[in-house]
């Protein structure tokens, strides 16, 4: 299927600008890397494929951010979350259905699945709570 795209940033943001998580499994261990590497985190085995995650996972911690880069300054406050996917990467990604003003609004353990929004011409990796 991808066998001949190279493991690089720029195929994974092409992946998803098509609503695609790739990342890289190991042929040699199995292992799971996201995002995608060039050599096995695990085995330092080089005969790697992509993978493709289905996108669900569980929140493991969270922050809320009051003072953000230029570019998502129209955004604040926001949530950032960390969470752990079906397949075990973790993944960091803006939460688009927190309550900012109820700070129990987000339970760690919480099930999330990944989205993506359109912003500034390309797909970005979001979190929603399920």
């Amino acid at each position: 299927m991808n066998e001949k795209i190279p493991f690089t940033v720029n195929a994974f943001q092409d992946f998803l600008n098509n609503k695609k998580l790739m990342g890289t499994k190991c042929r040699d261990c199995g292992n799971l890397n996201l995002p995608p590497r060039i050599i096995c985190t695990e085995c330092d085995g080089k005969r790697l494929e992509w993978h493709e995650f289905k996108g669900n996972g569980t929140l493991q911690t969270y922050t809320f951010i009051y003072t953000a880069p230029t570019f998502l300054k129209d955004k604040v406050p926001y949530a950032v979350g960390i969470a752990k996917l079906e397949e075990g990467p973790m993944i960091t990604a803006r939460i688009t259905d927190a309550d900012i003003n109820e700070s129990n609004s987000i339970d760690i353990g919480a099930n999330v699945k990944i989205e993506y929004i359109q912003e500034s011409g390309r797909n970005i990796l979001t979190l929603r709570i399920k």
